[in-house]
């Protein structure tokens, strides 16, 4: 196939499903989702002695065979900070002109679940290289709870492409414009030079919300690491309170973040993604801090935007660690960047409640829906 400008760019759902009829994508079609596609862990597990990547040209499986320490059964809970191997259900057979890249999904990410796809030969995590042909494996690290999962789960999604596709900064202001991105809490669009700069170029940043709906409402979560089983098949069955504390708003809008604790909080923005484009969340600049503000980073087409663009932007939230040091965090701080992919076409659904999609209408610091 000959590529131009006009059909380079990410896969959305309708290319996804022909590529799984020609066999390029080994999946099921109801793992398909508006630009990404869901994959799905097999019963095949082992507790790994550490993390690592595969070496050029060396089979995980060879890897498994020297660095395991058990093979693993998922009847039993997945231990704080073990770290597993799972084998998942799906495969790829990809032409030489087509790639992929991974994230985990927001539930996973707001459980403090790490997930990372790892393939054959090639050492770099949630990268798969074009024209890659093998199996798919995802290391998973339970960093705050015991984590009990079940064969089928989908902790991890990837979003398939035929060419780099991130919208470039000479583009960004035009795109900003046109489609209205960014709006404040009372539905405001937020004016393109308040968002546009050389300094962030071709991205959007985003910044933290601690003030809320004023002293004393919740503007976050705090984990509280403990030895107790969060059952992912269990949805709305959990109580918040045994897994995590709420934070409140505080007079000056300031907290102090622990050292190593896991944190959930929302931007201050509401964002949209058009139906023709893909969104990405990026770490902000090491520079301004050495914090981690999110695990899932995928954003689909129509998130926070609706058919027709009635919807003013959803707010984004944070899956945040700080590392290094306790770390003070103000309100409206910078705290993460978004960046766009352009759709080699509109994808032939959107990200919605009408698909079953938990946190389309989210509107503040959710936890993920496992909890009442």
């Amino acid at each position: 196939m000959e590529y131009t400008e006009k059909n380079l760019g990410v896969f959305p759902s309708q290319m996804i499903v022909k590529m799984i009829e020609t066999g390029e994508v080994i999946a099921d079609r109801k793992n398909v989702q508006p630009a990404s596609i869901d994959l799905s862990i097999s019963e095949e597990v082992y507790r790994m002695k550490g993390t690592f990547l595969p070496r050029k040209n060396e089979k995980i499986r060879e890897v498994i065979e020297k660095e395991q320490i058990y093979k693993a059964d998922l009847k039993n809970p997945l231990e704080r900070n073990g770290v597993y191997l799972i084998r998942l259900n799906e495969s790829l057979a990809l032409p030489q002109d087509k790639f992929a890249l991974a994230s985990s999904k927001s539930s996973t990410g707001r459980v403090d679940l790490q997930t990372r796809l790892l393939v054959d030969g090639y050492s770099r995590f949630d990268m798969v290289p074009s024209g890659y042909k093998g199996e798919l494996w995802l290391q998973v690290i339970p960093k705050s709870f015991l984590i009990k999962i079940e064969a089928g789960e989908r902790l991890n999604q990837i979003r398939l492409y035929n060419s780099q596709a991130r919208v470039g900064w000479q583009q960004m202001e035009e795109i900003y414009e046109t489609n209205k991105l960014l709006f404040d809490r009372d539905s405001n669009f937020i004016k393109t030079d308040e968002k546009i700069s050389k300094e962030a170029g071709d991205k959007l940043i985003m910044n933290i919300d601690l003030e809320g709906e004023g002293e004393g409402s919740i503007v976050g979560y705090k984990n509280i690491p403990r030895d107790q089983v969060l059952d992912f098949s269990n949805i709305g069955g959990h109580r918040a309170e045994d897994f995590f504390e709420p934070i409140f708003a505080t007079k000056d809008k300031s907290l102090l973040l622990e050292k190593e604790s896991f944190y959930i909080f929302c931007t201050k923005e509401a964002i949209r993604i058009p139906r023709d484009f893909s969104g990405e969340m990026i770490a902000y600049d090491i520079s301004s801090g050495e914090f981690r503000s999110h695990y899932a980073g995928f954003f689909d087409p129509g998130f926070g935007y609706g058919e027709n663009g009635e919807i003013k932007g959803r707010r984004a939230v944070l899956e945040v660690r700080s590392f290094d040091n306790n770390f003070i965090f103000r309100d409206a701080q910078p705290i993460c960047q978004m960046g766009f992919e352009k759709l080699i076409e509109p994808a032939d659904f959107i990200y919605s409640d009408k698909i079953g999609s938990h946190y389309a209408n989210q509107s503040g610091p959710k936890l993920s829906k496992h909890f009442r």
